[in-house]
């Protein structure tokens, strides 16, 4: 009897466990329906009537509540704790507080948000231990490189959904356009797109995605959406299509020419162990020209991007080939000199 008890306790225990796991923290809720279902791929198999006394019976322990609909539906508190079992360890924890620091400067303020739970949680374990790792936190910073620029607000809500889509694979509505796209009190008409994948630039978040009787992929910024809510339809994904092709064909880099050039450009010595450090494509090579300067050679794309990079070396870089690139930097010459003259 008493071995049956035990095991009795630990069955209870493990479903009780793989529920709580399942729980969304609101306003997400998850209702008794799909947690039994849940708990069945799991392998525990159990009624309603169960799962309602589990639930009832943890709420009091726990900062569980429910939406009081029906059916229910069930969510951890916004502000409740991180739940997790082993606890986290002081390296974890400092890990998460430098990621912290680093992603304020990279993500939007919602998604910062959700993550809170367990960024609280590194604090409080740094804060139990009196050894170096508490102190660790001041001693790093993580700088961006560049002129730091204020990440756009999204929306919570739409970024929930767009998030939703995409994990789930399902098409989306949504309403897209800057409050400038329309007249006062006007909404942006709702379109169907289907969801392919999230690109971060510079704090910009971007879902790519196809528009509904289109078949070219696009780029809309989440900050710019009014509006969007997951629909029941599946995605519809171009054959073929990969994030990875479609960022190297020059997709977010405001490609100027569908054909990557052959970059020949001189710069003086001193910047020579940034440019080895951090190539700028595979192919990159350098050699010496003299004791000054050096040749650097590659195959890049011909974007925007390119040309902000040169212009920030100043007058340490000569653009040498293509021709074409060449002209437009001498140009940019004549016309800074022209600007410059007194």
């Amino acid at each position: 009897m008493p071995r049956k008890s035990k095991n009795k306790a630990s069955s209870t225990l493990q479903r009780q466990w793989t529920m709580l796991r399942a729980i969304p923290r609101l306003p997400r809720v998850i209702g008794t329906s799909e947690l039994i279902a849940r708990l069945d791929s799991a392998g525990f198999n159990v009624d309603l009537r169960t799962i309602q006394r589990d639930l009832n019976s943890l709420s009091e322990v726990l900062p569980l509540a429910s939406d009081q609909h029906k059916p229910q539906g069930w969510g951890w508190l916004p502000n409740a704790g991180q739940f997790d079992i082993p606890g986290l360890e002081p390296q974890a924890a400092l890990a998460f507080l430098m990621a912290e620091a680093h992603l304020r400067s990279v993500l939007p303020a919602s998604t910062l948000d959700s993550l809170r739970p367990w960024f609280d949680t590194a604090h409080a374990v740094l804060d139990e231990h009196g050894n170096g790792l508490a102190k660790w936190p001041g001693k790093v910073r993580v700088l961006p490189r560049g002129l730091p620029l204020k990440v756009p607000v999204i929306r919570p809500e739409v970024q929930a959904a767009v998030y939703q889509a995409v994990l789930q694979d399902c098409k989306l509505s949504i309403s897209y356009g800057t409050k400038s796209d329309t007249a006062d009190g006007e909404e942006q008409p709702h379109r169907a797109v289907s969801p392919l994948a999230l690109v971060v630039r510079d704090g910009v978040v971007y879902l790519v995605c196809v528009y509904d009787g289109y078949s070219d992929p696009r780029q809309l910024a989440l900050h710019r959406m009014r509006a969007a809510e997951p629909l029941e339809d599946p995605a519809q994904r171009p054959k073929g299509f990969s994030i990875d092709g479609y960022i190297a064909e020059g997709e977010f880099g405001i490609p100027l020419n569908p054909r990557p050039i052959k970059l020949e450009a001189e710069f003086y010595r001193h910047v020579a162990i940034h440019l080895r450090e951090s190539p700028i494509s595979e192919d990159q090579t350098i050699r010496d020209i003299d004791e000054d300067n050096i040749l650097l050679r590659a195959t890049v794309p011909d974007t925007l991007e390119l040309r902000l990079w040169l212009k920030s070396f100043g007058d340490d870089v000569a653009v040498l080939k293509p021709v074409a690139l060449r002209r437009e930097f001498r140009e940019m010459a004549e016309n800074l000199k022209d600007y410059y003259e007194d």
